[in-house]
């Protein structure tokens, strides 16, 4: 089976002499918003009387986008109570320039809980002599804790920190670790150090205390383990915390030009996701059920090198109990999110399974990500035994360079506050969606081999103590140098009126460098003057097909040649059905009658 190394999607438009208006809402706030009824007055997160509700539409009339100050753009604002009829804003709801603000936590006053925001625009297109009308809308839930559950939360500014070629640390300096609790009071905060062992947060002048609501972690704080701090929030009740993963990442390094000592230019960096929310406890009765329903949130962002990327998550099965409520794909200046919703009464799999981990699959630049959302059970439990903490680490980290050397995976489990040396071990290998034991790996620890690692890859070990089974996941990297393709076009990325035709084609690069290139030009008309063994792909318009061609001396035949690579095209409709689609080759040509109104092509690119 060929192994695929990078794809590359483009969209290709038909555009009819009718243009068409389209726009979806930003908000720079979750669509959710938490009440907790066990303080008084109830408090909010994220409070939008402290930080303002923005709602901003964007506005593309075809491809183009439309600024909101465009002569000819109306927008209009309105609300809808859950399924009541829409009505006008209320007091704490203004519009200026296009823009929604709320500037109240008016979720507190629904009588649903749930508050839509639909926005109406109108658009006179000087160049057709039409006017456009469309809407868009956006929905926020207010989710009210239980009462009495105990739970900790913990939220960052920031979860990276970025430096260039030259390791000169960009963007932002520090992150802000805020603290939010429910039903507990929080002790202290501590980071995981070398030994995989959690320890109390040092003091620096950055930090008054480390028994606050907030925490300022910098650089420089001897924190970090291979480049990531874990960092931990401790409550009064021991089995009620959270943890929180800080990371540094390095732009591509330069490279060197054959050995002649000349310095190359600057290297592409790997792919990396950053999640927000890594980890969850759930409030959970004694019976090992979920107390009360609750959404969690898990923000991403993705990277090539510190470059902020657009890229969208697919979640992985679910526990029992558990379904996703939203999916917001992140930008290129936004973040993502998945919200996931842990119904009241769920088991999580059975009442007797205290944690577990939910696979997240990110796309960006045409490479698959997978990492692992963890949750555990905050039971209270009714015999008053301790609480039992598994976990997974690595050590030295969890990144190799080229498929080199070697990482080492350790467990780290507590019974209460007391190591248990007593527990079995199991560890298995994701392999082709399915998890594998690996034969003879049942000690506490395990040895990866950097050539086993493809890009990234999933261990999973398996504790059994007192008869029940713990599981934690974790995630390795390969830092090679990925694939990257992109897809061209000539004629561009549109047709009009169902007439002509492009030239779709891919350019495939790794390590800065082009690997098999086009073989010769794209043109309508041969090359003048060629010489024998020269390439021309041939562009016919009237046959709607592209042939490789190759001068012998006295002639251009259709040549028997082929690219290096082997490039697999599909196709999707524009309501994002799958197409017949019958095209192969690096170049190909995309006929207006292929497009109806949109069509969207993906290339595989295999070796």
């Amino acid at each position: 089976m060929a192994t695929i190394l990078t794809s590359s999607q483009q969209t290709f438009v038909d555009i009819t002499d009718q243009r068409k208006l389209s726009a979806y809402i930003t908000s720079n706030l979750p669509k959710t918003q938490s009440e907790d009824p066990n303080v008084l007055p109830h408090t909010y997160a994220p409070s939008w009387a402290s930080t303002n509700l923005k709602l901003t539409p964007v506005i593309f009339l075809d491809q183009t986008s439309v600024p909101l100050s465009s002569t000819g753009l109306t927008i209009q604002w309105k609300r809808r109570d859950g399924n009541a009829s829409e009505t006008a804003l209320v007091t704490g709801e203004t519009a200026s320039g296009g823009v929604l603000t709320v500037k109240q936590n008016v979720l507190a006053s629904s009588a649903s809980g749930m508050i839509t925001y639909l926005c109406y625009i109108s658009y006179y297109d000087s160049e057709t002599k039409n006017t456009v009308n469309i809407s868009s809308d956006i929905t926020y839930t207010l989710v009210k804790n239980a009462e009495n559950a105990r739970l900790a939360y913990v939220t960052s500014d920031t979860y990276v920190f970025k430096y260039n070629t030259s390791s000169t640390l960009v963007g932002a300096s520090q992150a802000t670790l805020t603290a939010q609790v429910q039903g507990v009071t929080i002790s202290k905060w501590q980071y995981k150090n070398s030994s995989g062992k959690w320890a109390d947060y040092p003091t620096t002048t950055d930090n008054a205390n480390i028994t606050s609501g907030t925490l300022v972690v910098k650089p420089a704080h001897a924190v970090f383990v291979s480049n990531v701090a874990q960092i931990k929030l401790l409550t009064s009740d021991s089995n009620v915390y959270d943890t929180v993963t800080i990371s540094k990442l390095y732009d591509g390094a330069k490279g060197d030009q054959g050995g002649k000592g000349d310095p190359g230019t600057a290297g592409k960096g790997g792919l990396s996701i950053i999640l927000g929310n890594e980890a969850q406890t759930i409030a959970c009765t004694a019976a090992g059920v979920v107390q009360a329903a609750v959404d969690v949130t898990i923000p991403f962002t993705g990277y090539v090198g510190i470059t902020q990327t657009a890229c969208t998550c697919t979640p992985g099965t679910l526990p029992s109990g558990v379904t996703l409520k939203s999916n917001t794909a992140a930008t290129a200046t936004a973040a993502g999110s998945v919200v996931l919703t842990f119904a009241a009464n769920g088991t999580l799999g059975s009442k007797t399974t205290y944690n577990g981990v939910i696979e997240l699959s990110f796309t960006l630049s045409g490479a698959t990500i997978k990492k692992n959302f963890a949750w555990s059970k905050s039971v209270r439990g009714s015999n008053g035994t301790s609480a039992v903490v598994f976990s997974v680490y690595a050590p030295n980290g969890t990144v190799v360079q080229n498929q080199s050397g070697s990482l080492q995976l350790a467990t780290s489990a507590y019974s209460g506050t007391t190591a248990i040396t007593t527990g079995t071990y199991q560890w298995a290998k994701y392999v082709s969606g399915t998890w594998t034991n690996i034969s003879g790996a049942t000690a506490s620890t395990l040895t990866v081999n950097g050539s086993d690692i493809v890009n990234v890859q999933s261990y999973r070990c398996t504790m059994t103590y007192s008869s029940k089974n713990y599981v934690d996941v974790i995630t390795v990297e390969d830092k090679s140098d990925p694939y990257v393709s992109e897809m061209l076009s000539i004629g561009g990325f549109t047709v009009k009126n169902n007439l002509g035709g492009v030239v779709p084609y891919i350019i495939v690069r790794t390590n800065q460098k082009e690997v098999d290139p086009l073989m010769g030009n794209i043109s309508e008309t041969a090359p003048s003057s060629p010489a024998s063994g020269d390439y021309w792909y041939q562009v016919d318009h009237s046959g709607k097909k592209v042939t490789l061609m190759k001068y012998n001396g006295s002639a251009w035949k259709a040549a028997t040649e082929k690219q290096s690579l082997t490039y697999t095209w599909y196709a999707q409709d524009k309501d994002g059905n799958a197409m017949t689609f019958g095209k192969t080759g690096k170049v190909i040509y995309l006929s207006a009658a292929d497009i109806d109104s949109l069509v969207t092509l993906q290339c595989d690119v295999s070796k």
